[in-house]
């Protein structure tokens, strides 16, 4: 897992079990290489898709919805 994504809890602060549970759960999507994305991208994420697909910022949109849909 990339470490910038770990974050080590304080030992001294309590949590609760549901806040441990999903803590593990995001580290495991994170060593099976998985992330979590916004359904609705933002201005800059799709301005970057953009740019980097040689496209319009309305097709970097169109492919961004397409790839959140896609069922896998």
């Amino acid at each position: 897992m990339d470490n910038r994504l770990h974050y080590q809890i304080d030992e001294k602060r309590p949590t609760s079990s549901a806040m441990n549970y999903a803590l593990n759960v995001v580290e495991a999507m994170g060593d099976t290489g998985l992330v979590n994305v916004p359904i609705k991208p933002t201005t800059a994420m799709l301005t970057a898709g953009a740019k980097s697909g040689h496209v319009s910022v309305e097709t970097a949109w169109k492919i961004y919805q397409a790839m959140i849909n896609e069922e896998g």
